[in-house]
Formats: C-alpha cells, structure tokens, sequence
C-alpha cells in the first residue's frame, strides 16, 4: 500500500473514530434523558397509587457519572419499614453507550440502540439477607434493559434462586420480561416463576406457590390515562400450619382489567381459587368477582390517609369537631364522582351444586346543602344497595361430609353420616324460621334471598318495608330483640 493510500485509510479511520466517539456522547446523553423520564414517571405511579399517610417511596438518581462510552448510576429506593424506620435500598447501573454497545455485539445484537443496561442490587439494607445466601461475588438480581433511541425498551430481569438458613425462604429463581414500545405506549411483563415457599416463624404458617406464570398488557393514552389487564396462573399452592391439616389450591389464578381516566378508575378483579382440597379432601371450587367503577381517587386516596390518621389518636376521645368537618370534606368528593362498588359473586361450587352471594353499592353525588354530619351524608348519598344469596343444600352438605373426613378437622361428630343429619337439621330448623317471616325463599334444594335499599325503603323478596321494620323482623328471627 503506498504512503498516499496509507493516510487516506488513516484519515477514514479517524473519521469514523470520531463520528462514533461523537454518536456514543449523544447515545449517552438520549439515555440519561429517558432515564430521568422513566425515574420521574416511576415516582408519579407511586403518588398516584399511594393511599398511607407514611410518606410515599422515592425512587431517586443518588450519582450519575456520564463518560463518553459507558456511564456509572447509582438509585436509591428510600421508604419508611412497617416498624417506622427510614430504609434505602441500593441500585448500581452499568450503562454502555449506543449506536453499539459492546455487551450488545457480544449477543449478537448488532441492531443500534441509545444504551445497554445493566441494574444489580447493592449489598445492604433489606437486600442483605438475599446476599448472604448466595455465593460470594453473586447479585440476588439483575436487570437487563435496551433503550432505543425512540424511548422504547426490551429488559429481562433474572432472579437468583435463593434458600435462606432459617427456613423461611426457598426460591427457584425467576425471569420477567419487560418490553415498551414507545411510538404505541404499550407495556407488556410476562414471567416465570417455578418455586417460591415462605415460612413464617411468628404464625408458624408455611405457603408454597408452584408454578407461576403471570402476564399484563398496559397502554398509555395521556398522561394518566391508561387501560391495563393483567393475569396470573398458578399450578398449586400450598398451605401448612402446625397441627391442621393441610389446605392445597390447585390451578388457582388471578386475572384483573383496569381502565384509568384522568382522576377516575374503573376496575375488575376475578380471582379463582381453583380446586379446594384439605387433607386430600376435595371441597370443590371458589371463585371471587369484585369491581369498582368511577373511582376519584386521589380522593381516595386523601380520605384514606386523613383516616389513618384519625385512628392513630386516643380511641377514647372519639373525633373532635374539628376531624369530623374533615371527613365530611373529605368525603364529598369520593362521593361527586357517583361510585359504584360491588362484590359480583362470592360463588362455592361442588358437583352437588353451587351457593353464591353478590352485593352491589351505588353511590350518587349529593347537592350543596345544610350542614351535615359523614353519616346523613353517605344516607344521601345512596343511590342503591343490593344483596342476593343463593344457598345450596346439597353442596353445603357434601361440604360437611367431605370436612367430616378430615382428621383432625371434627373428631367429636367423627361419623359423615351422623355430621351430615345433624347440619341438615340445624338448616332446615333456621332456614325455616326466616322462611316464614319472608325473608328467606326456598326453590327446590336452594335457598334464595334479595334484599335492595333505594329511597329510604327496604324491599325483601319483592316486598317493601321501612328500614325499621326490617331491622325488628329480622333481628326477632335472630333472637336480637331479646
């Protein structure tokens, strides 16, 4: 090669040294943006959910050292422990530059990006417990992320396996995938979790969860406004106490759907507990359907710090004057956005039949008016209150049977049979009882009731009655009244 040609390659390569170096310094500096973003949002969702009057967790930039290739961060979590003391928890950031970071090519990635990340856990605090039962040199953690230079994000957070010396902890070890994409908003977790058993030594209580995989999808639309579902499946999960008989979940599962407007939520929760089995004893299947709609709430969330407070003072000097003009402002905003809360079915089900129990409040907002105490008000207030019950006698019973099986459960009545008569006739003594007076309807093998609350009127079954009477029928039944 000729002395001309070499400088010409010289130059080139000067050149491209130069624009890299440069490309990496704005890599560097698009990455230390998006991060300072996503600290802030983190911090924002952490105001927006926090209903404690403790002071809320802060994520902070404790040190941010931005060469021109790779940069060195450090976080800091800090919190208050349910004991009342300050916590922090360390959070150490390797941050190589883009277009190309070098951790990136060595994964095949040659596509460019504004930064590779690397976040581990710094030893201390609460953190320190998981270090000492790892090996030397070990994090219990790490978080890989690639930000793009769009603000989008592609991070694997990878959990150690763990078990702790005292027994109270025994972990598998994990994978969480954490994906955004920035030009449609959307977030996206799914996971991993094969093992994870708790002990704890206080209520000699030990819970074993077995194969969990869990995934959720978020989408932005503003600044707040969001709409997000979220799920959860479990293989088993177990419970053993000291002395009882075991209580085993199988294919329990969670799924949740949310949907946020500015200040206002709208939420539902399905949980099933999957197969109820006790000693081996199969006790059938229970699902829980719970929703909230038109939730202020940072409302909510300011009426349920203001009570926590309140009930920090001396139970015996009730509220002053001063709390109860609080509350009563407090609560009318809750109350302005017409919420309506309900438990959609509590529902037990065996293969001899099925009892459910729903309950259903709806709320309207009240007009300015005289003064008023918290109670007239929520009385106002009420726009609807609405129960149901639907009580299967054939499920109830092999319920019994089942439990009567189990040792340990009822060693007085031992005999299925002799446990079975007895609760059937205990039922039909004081289902008939509420029966007569109308509070209570049979159909065939199931027992139904409906009770509303509109316009300062009870109806029962159809049947209309003040709220007086109905207190005084019912609580006569009950033996109240004596």
């Amino acid at each position: 090669m000729s002395a001309r040609s070499m400088k010409t390659a010289a130059g080139l390569v000067a050149v491209l040294a130069l624009a890299y170096t440069g490309a990496s310094w704005y890599a560097g500096r698009t990455a230390q943006e998006r991060i300072e973003t996503w600290v802030d949002q983190a911090n924002k969702e952490i105001a927006a959910q926090w209903t404690s009057a403790d002071p809320r967790p802060v994520l902070k930039i404790q040190d941010y050292r931005r060469g021109v290739f790779d940069s060195d961060i450090r976080y800091g979590l800090e919190f208050r422990d349910d004991e009342g003391q300050e916590q922090t928890l360390g959070l150490h950031d390797v941050l190589q530059h883009g277009p190309w970071p070098w951790s990136a090519l060595q994964q095949g990635e040659w596509r460019p990006v504004a930064a590779q990340s690397l976040i581990e856990p710094l030893p201390g605090g609460l953190w320190q417990p998981w270090f000492d039962a790892l090996p030397a040199g070990t994090a219990p953690w790490t978080l890989e992320s690639r930000i793009g230079f769009d603000g989008g994000l592609a991070a694997r957070w990878r959990l150690a396996p763990v078990k702790l010396a005292d027994g109270q902890l025994d972990f598998s070890g994990g994978l969480v995938r954490i994906d955004y994409e920035a030009a449609t908003r959307v977030a996206t977790v799914s996971g991993r979790i094969d093992q994870l058993a708790i002990f704890s030594a206080d209520s000699g209580v030990r819970v074993r969860f077995e194969g969990l995989d869990f995934d959720g999808t978020t989408t932005r639309s503003g600044e707040s406004d969001l709409q997000s579902q979220q799920q959860a499946q479990f293989g088993k999960i177990l419970i053993e106490t000291a002395d009882v008989p075991p209580v085993v979940l199988v294919g329990p599962s969670l799924r949740s759907d949310t949907a946020r407007t500015g200040g206002l939520l709208d939420s539902r929760l399905h949980y099933d507990l999957g197969q109820l089995q006790v000693d081996s004893q199969e006790l059938g299947r229970i699902t829980l359907a719970l929703s909230a709609e038109h939730l202020d709430v940072p409302a909510l969330q300011a009426l349920a710090s203001a009570l926590e407070q309140m009930s920090q003072n001396d139970e015996d000097e009730g509220l002053s004057e001063q709390d109860q003009q609080r509350l009563l402002t407090l609560v009318k905003p809750v109350l302005a956005a017409g919420p309506r809360l309900g438990l959609e079915g509590l529902r037990w089900e065996t293969p001899k039949g099925a009892s459910e129990f729903k309950v259903l409040a709806e709320f309207k907002p009240v007009p300015e008016g005289a003064d008023q105490d918290v109670g007239e008000l929520i009385e106002r207030a009420i726009r609807q209150l609405s129960a149901q019950v639907n009580l299967s006698k054939p499920m109830l019973l092999q319920v019994v049977r089942q439990l009567s099986q189990v040792k340990g459960v009822d060693d007085g009545i031992g005999d299925p049979d002799m446990a079975v008569a007895l609760v059937s006739m205990m039922f039909d003594q004081y289902i008939g009882q509420y029966e007569r007076e109308g509070l209570l309807k049979r159909e065939g093998d199931a027992v139904t009731a409906d009770y509303r609350y509109a316009d300062g009127q009870v109806t029962v079954n159809g049947r209309t009655m003040s709220p007086a009477e109905f207190i005084e029928q019912f609580g006569a039944v009950a033996g109240l009244g004596e």
